[in-house]
């Protein structure tokens, strides 16, 4: 057996050689400086720390046998309570690795001894209880610090664990008893393992947790069981199986009894053990400890309200670690008791007066709600999204929680609390939902409870339709859009101040995505109400919220809202006029946003002698400057730029009186700090700092911001002025250069290179209009380069030290160096610029190489990594934040997008001295023993090639072109993704009629397993995006294997169209759906003898219905198909879409409508 628990007694600790006989001789030297710190004396403090440290520095053995004495000092006569307790506290910090007090390689070996031997003797001796659980801190990190295993540790510290082993054996203290196990806890990962091979550690645990033990003693063995379970492999804890009973037992004790404190950290510690290894308490009292937790959280009678939320965490923490064991049968019934119950978690909510007090600070609402409403909230988000990962959400969860939901509405004692908690269950879950009937159940479910008599339900239902139409945006305008407009308009109406705010806010998150020909029945009445709110002025929520709305109507309704502009104008500018006071600023802000967002809506035409008027009053604001607090800032920014928008060129008057205060915010330069001054901790605005050659600088985060949106406006501007902005670059540049290496803020950064790029587009333009020579403009790239690539080149060479700040980074730089590559155009780099940047590329994909086991994954493209910092990227991009994460391979990716810029911009050069080495390189990572990670990287860059090169790639053919048909069914999503565009360009090439067979074969053999799910599910995790983006590619692939490659497909060719429409259009990939659905098209406009076959139009229409006025489609293509259908006549259309749902009909006839009047 292990020594530490062997069958003979061991001797007690023995006392240090400066032990009790020599108490009464304290070092009185470190007992004045013991004293200096726990003084509140900050003076005091930092003297006694700066003498302690030189004292560490040269006399570490005399320092730290002073301390052991003082902490030996416990008799009568003795060191105080507080001294003793504090050279346990330097003790501590004397044997930390990494601390800067660390001496422990210093010390001689009686040194050690001594201070051992003291420490195992105040484990035991120490009448003091903070001070015991100080040593023991003290114990657990030097035995972590002279031993890396077990066995180590007997050699190091023989006495350690037969001194813990006769304390707890003796039982004599429960306090003495505690403290060992709370040290066996802190030393799991050393010993552990080694002490389960035996018997005896289980027998102390058993007896620990008996009910004769005292309470104290059951919980430090709990939480040492759970430490066990959290830290070792599962096979490795499986002798404490047997145990789980017994511990549920001292649990259900400590539940029972005065022990809150010990029961909560027992909890706590059973919450981290069930997160790492749930599997463990599957197979060992799950059962039973799930019943005491539900117990536990049930009951409502504690004192300290964390021990049921550290109970309800533990619940939770079973469930997404076992979630496919919970949404199975004989589970499920956990999966509902756990949503049953965090529904009445939400149950515990104030009734109306509370409640209307917060209707001017309605994100304050959880301040008069119980803790527990909140929580119970966040975990139905928390259960949704991991039964989504597990793909069961629409399977198991919903299902769950409708059946829970409903018998929580029929029970007799359900109130208007039990409605709302339903409905913001709803609310909480309906991001993850990928099936449109369930959305459709989601709308159905929500829309009565719109018309409530509680006001705090019709609240919440409103705020629950608004956040379905936020996650589902598009699918709940197009086909609710009946139901929720006069749902909101009653809203309106509400006599509860709260409610109707909520129904404006429920509109402005509807009709973000509203078509006007679903908007206009209701425009009118929409327009009064939302006019009378403001005008009432009852509340400044409302007042903000109806300027929002109706700056979201203007945006929706376009010329529609003609009519009402000559209302609202005069109204929004007495806002601006009468909003002066401090508490107005938002709602001025807000009525700048929506003076913009209108006049855009209207148009140049309508809009131009207000903006004028408007634009004088920003001017003010300009050449005053904004306070760091000024909330109008952001606003006046925003709105300024949206007017130049609109105006263009007419804007340029503004454009030299607005440049001093924006160039005076964007020369603040960080200013060094110092780290000890106390009063930065009491600053309310946070600060971001740096260390720049050894100095401490920074700037307040507020000014960060400021400067970033200044940056926006810049580009903006330049963007509406376009070659009028010509005269204003010389200064622009001279105060972007410093911050092209702004050290505080990547946000600031990213935005300089942005306005660098505006900067540079604008120069290409001037130049091609003879207004100026185009050195400026290759001056001006490489002046940019210059700066950037050795700000890239500063990338650690070493993987380790390669962290996510220094990734994205180099992203945000490889990004900005490829666009402003773009933007010089042809010509402007020399060859040797090429070699250069061949060169420093290489260098970089070498230093990022592979890390072990990285994935392979579908990198956003280019197009969209390019969207740094930009104003409407919410709107461009994907609602899915998690799609933009930097990782290795977006990096990667975003280093041959710079290759991509040289092959188009500088093509003779890059072909000549780069692509022979990067074909190389894709050889390589073509090899079959490459990881995927690799291989997705070498057919990126191939197919980057071929959409560039086109028939000047194909002597590389045989590097990769066959690899990749082969590798368009593999079990890769990325894999197939980049084979499959690989394929889809080159099937523009004559040559590729020798492999269109076999390709077109294997993408139909990827559309026929993942194309149905595709087509009926919106991905909503990572690995179904990933699949989902993967199709989209094989879809667009198909297409052009079809229409380059008919001829060679033979008699399959008919197949293969079919087999596209059907599939037909991509989802998931906004670029690549709006470039397939250009293509259909085409073929419609031309046409296309099977594509407009009379069996194949109702598809085609149905396509066009799904695309038109969506993020898969574009203005300029809405316009397009809506001339195609009308000029197929209402007649025809109308007898292939007889059998189509009303939603489709509706579409189609929208497309008649909008086509007939552009014809």
């Amino acid at each position: 057996q292990p020594p530490a628990f062997s069958g003979a007694k061991p001797a007690a600790p023995r006392a240090a050689a400066t032990g009790r006989a020599a108490m009464a001789i304290l070092p009185q030297g470190t007992c004045e400086l013991l004293k200096a710190f726990i003084t509140f004396d900050s003076e005091a403090t930092k003297a006694a720390e700066k003498k302690l440290d030189e004292a560490l520095e040269s006399a570490p053995d005399q320092v730290v046998a002073e301390l052991v004495a003082v902490l030996a000092a416990s008799g009568e006569g003795g060191a105080p309570v507080d001294l003793r307790q504090e050279a346990a506290v330097l003790l501590r910090q004397c044997v930390k690795a990494k601390s800067k007090k660390w001496v422990l390689p210093k010390l001689a070996l009686q040194t050690k001894l001594g201070l051992k031997n003291q420490l195992l003797a105040s484990m035991q001796q120490e009448t003091s209880n903070p001070v015991r659980r100080q040593v023991a801190e003290a114990v657990s990190m030097l035995a972590s610090n002279v031993a890396e295993d077990f066995n180590e540790l007997m050699a190091e510290w023989p006495e350690l664990m037969p001194g813990l082993a006769s304390i707890i054996g003796q039982a004599a203290n429960p306090n003495h008893v505690t403290v060992c196990l709370s040290v066996l806890k802190e030393l799991v990962s050393l010993v552990g393992e080694e002490l389960l091979k035996g018997s005896q550690a289980q027998t102390m645990l058993k007896n620990c947790l008996s009910t004769g033990s005292p309470a104290e003693v059951r919980a430090e063995a709990a939480k040492l069981v759970f430490k066990y379970i959290e830290v070792l492999e599962v096979e490795m804890s499986q002798p404490l199986g047997p145990l789980m009973h017994e511990v549920c037992t001292a649990m259900k004790s400590l539940a029972e009894s005065s022990t809150e404190l010990e029961l909560k950290e027992v909890i706590e510690e059973l919450v981290v053990a069930a997160g790492e290894e749930p599997e463990f308490f599957k197979e060992n009292g799950l059962i039973e400890l799930w019943r005491l937790l539900i117990e536990i959280c049930k009951a409502s009678h504690w004192a300290d309200e964390d021990v049921r939320h550290s109970a309800m965490e533990a619940c939770m923490s079973f469930a997404e670690g076992l979630c496919e064991d919970f949404c199975k049968p004989e589970g499920l019934q956990f999966l509902e008791e756990l949503i049953c119950l965090n529904v009445e978690w939400m149950l515990e909510v104030q009734d109306v007066e509370q409640w209307m007090a917060k209707a001017e600070s309605p994100e304050e609402d959880y301040e008069i709600d119980a803790d527990e409403v909140e929580i119970g909230e966040e975990n139905l988000d928390r259960l949704a999204e991991t039964c989504c990962e597990n793909d069961q959400l629409e399977d198991v969860f919903l299902p769950a929680l409708f059946k829970v939901l409903r018998a929580a509405l029929a029970a007799p004692v359900a109130d208007w609390k039990c409605a709302r908690s339903c409905v913001m269950a709803i609310s909480q879950v309906a991001e993850y939902i990928t099936e449109e009937e369930w959305i459709d159940q989601c709308v159905t479910f929500l829309i009565p409870f719109t018309s409530n008599q509680h006001p705090r339900v019709r609240y919440s239902a409103l705020q629950a339709v608004g956040q379905v139409a936020y996650d589902h945006d598009e699918y709940l305008q197009e086909n609710h859009h009946e139901v929720i407009l006069p749902t909101i308009l009653r809203g309106l109406e509400d006599e509860n101040i709260r409610v109707a705010t909520n129904a404006a806010s429920c509109f402005s998150s509807f009709g973000d995505d509203l078509d006007e020909d679903y908007l206009e029945p209701h425009l009118e009445e929409l327009m009064t109400k939302l006019f009378k709110r403001l005008q009432e002025g009852k509340t400044k929520t409302m007042m903000e919220t109806c300027l929002s709305a109706i700056a979201v109507a203007s945006e929706a309704a376009q010329e529609l809202f003609q009519p009402y502009y000559g209302h609202v104008m005069p109204v929004l500018k007495n806002i601006i006029t009468d909003a002066k006071a401090e508490d107005m600023r938002k709602i001025r802000g807000k009525a700048f946003e929506c003076i913009s967002l209108v006049g855009a809506a209207v148009g140049k035409e309508t809009f131009t002698q207000d903006a004028h008027a408007i634009m004088s009053i920003m001017m003010g604001h300009f050449q005053a400057g904004f306070a760091a607090d000024d909330q109008t800032r952001e606003y006046v920014h925003e709105a300024a730029g949206r007017i130049a928008t609109v105006l263009e060129k007419d804007f340029k008057p503004y454009v030299p009186s607005m440049l001093p205060n924006i160039f005076a915010v964007l020369q603040q330069k960080p200013a060094e700090i110092d780290a000890d001054n106390p009063q930065l901790e009491d600053e309310e605005d946070e600060m971001a700092t740096t260390d720049v050659d050894g100095k401490l600088v920074g700037l307040k985060t507020s000014v960060l911001d400021e400067m970033s949106e200044t940056l926006r406006l810049i580009t903006t501007l330049m963007e509406a002025l376009s070659d009028d902005f010509a005269e204003f670059l010389q200064p622009t540049c001279a105060v972007l250069l410093p911050l092209l290496e702004f050290p505080l803020s990547a946000e600031v950064q990213e935005g300089a290179f942005g306005v660098w790029q505006e900067v540079v587009d604008c120069a290409r333009a001037t130049s091609d209009k003879g207004k100026c020579d185009r050195v400026i403009v290759a001056q001006l790239v490489a002046e940019f380069l210059k700066k950037t690539v050795l700000l890239m080149a500063k990338l650690p060479e070493d993987m380790k030290e390669q962290g996510s700040s220094e990734l994205e980074n180099l992203q945000a730089q490889a990004t900005a160096v490829a666009n402003v590559i773009k933007s010089a155009g042809k010509g402007v780099l020399a060859k040797s610029d090429v070699v250069d940047m061949v060169k420093v590329l290489l260098e970089l994909l070498n230093r990022l190489g592979v890390a072990e086991k990285e994935p392979a994954e579908v990198v956003r493209s280019s197009t969209q990594r390019s969207k740094v910092n930009g104003d409407d990227e919410s709107e461009e991009e994907e609602d899915d934040d998690d799609d933009g994460e930097v990782s290795r391979q977006s990096v990667r990716f975003s280093l041959i997008d710079i290759i991509g810029a040289l092959m188009r911009m500088s093509q003779a050069e890059y072909m000549e001295v780069g692509l022979p080495t990067f074909m190389e390189l894709v050889k390589k990572f073509l090899q079959p023993n490459e990881p995927d990670v690799s291989k997705c990287l070498a057919l990126y860059i191939a197919a980057d090639v071929v959409q560039s090169l086109e028939e000047r790639s194909v002597p590389y053919w045989n590097v990769f072109m066959e690899t990749a048909c082969n590798s368009i069914t593999d079990k890769c999503p990325a894999v197939r993704l980049y084979s499959a565009r690989l394929v889809g360009y080159g099937a523009k090439q004559q040559i590729f009629a020798q492999i269109a067979p076999l390709a077109a074969s294997k993408i139909a053999a990827v559309l026929q397993k993942h194309g149905e799910r595709h087509r009926r599910r919106r991905a909503a995790n990572a690995e179904a995006k990933q699949v989902a983006a993967s199709v989209d590619s094989a879809i667009a692939a198909l297409g052009m294997i079809c229409e380059y490659q008919e001829k060679n497909l033979g008699s399959d060719s008919t197949e293969g169209w079919k087999l596209w429409l059907r599939h037909m259009p991509p989802r998931c990939d906004r670029e690549i759906s709006q470039q397939a659905n250009h293509q259909l098209l085409e073929l419609v406009n031309r046409p296309h003898n099977i594509v407009t076959a009379p069996e194949q139009l109702p598809r085609v229409l149905e396509v066009f219905a799904q695309v038109y006025k969506t993020r898969l489609s574009n203005s300029v293509l809405d316009k397009e198909i809506a001339a195609a259908v009308a000029r197929a006549g209402a007649g025809t259309v109308q007898n292939f879409v007889v059998n189509f749902p009303e939603r489709q009909q509706k579409k189609l006839d929208m497309m008649l409508k909008d086509g007939s009047t552009t014809q």
